[in-house]
């Protein structure tokens, strides 16, 4: 019985990492479709540049969601997540102001 519950405490401790890992993989990819979106406004190429900030305001709104299902997390790893959404939500906002100039 022992060796049933380790097993299931290891595979759920798996789990909750792989969250973890796909939200942080997740704002990164959300980060570079801001990046690809601000270089489509430098180019004149709008149409491209909003298809690329709907795709980064998914994700987040995707991840935060995730992000509030997320156990176990340390301190530190909820600090560096938050970071990320911070930093994403900066760039978006500024990507809207673009978009409404």
């Amino acid at each position: 019985m022992g060796d049933l519950c380790d097993e299931s405490l290891r595979i759920q401790d798996e789990t909750e990492q792989a969250l973890l890992d796909f939200i942080r993989t997740d704002l990164d990819l959300c980060l570079v479709f801001a990046t690809v979106a601000e270089t489509a406004y430098s180019m004149g190429h709008r149409a491209h540049a909003e298809r690329n900030i709907a795709n980064a305001e998914k994700g987040y709104s995707d991840m935060l969601r995730y992000f509030s299902q997320a156990r176990g997390m340390t301190a530190e790893v909820e600090r560096e997540l938050w970071s990320k959404f911070k930093q994403l939500r900066e760039r978006l906002d500024g990507l809207q102001r673009l978009k409404q100039s």
